[in-house]
């Protein structure tokens, strides 16, 4: 006769323990997103090792795009844009590694260009 009896009840209360655990996990990361008092988004993207990384966008409280751009591992890269509450783009702005690089265009009324202006490394060329 064994001292010692097997009892699987350990592992029902371990699987509790685990989807309680995640279930947690799963809605604190989302009470973590920032949001207008409406429950707008004020951003949506993701994180690559605590940096942003791929395709961000910021929103006004009425739901319409404030910014968007792209991170690779923090930095940002390619075309980003700004926009006015009502919609209109306001800027286009090309990064390469963090830094101003290309066309940088200012829009006025009826989203034509007004400016355009031309940065290499974060520093206006003349």
């Amino acid at each position: 006769m064994s001292v010692f009896s097997y009892n699987s009840n350990h592992k029902v209360i371990v699987a509790i323990f685990v989807i309680l655990i995640s279930a947690a996990g799963f809605y604190l990361r989302d009470r973590e997103k920032p949001k207008y008092s409406n429950g707008q988004a004020k951003q949506i993207g993701s994180q690559v090792d605590g940096r942003n990384h791929g395709q961000w966008i910021w929103y006004f409280a009425n739901g319409k795009k404030k910014m968007q751009g792209s991170f690779i591992k923090g930095e940002r890269e390619g075309v980003w844009i700004t926009f006015s509450e009502r919609g209109d783009t306001l800027t286009k702005a090309n990064y390469k590694k963090d830094r101003l690089n290309g066309k940088y265009t200012v829009y006025g009324s009826q989203n034509q260009a007004e400016q355009i202006l031309l940065y290499k490394d974060d520093r206006l060329q003349k």
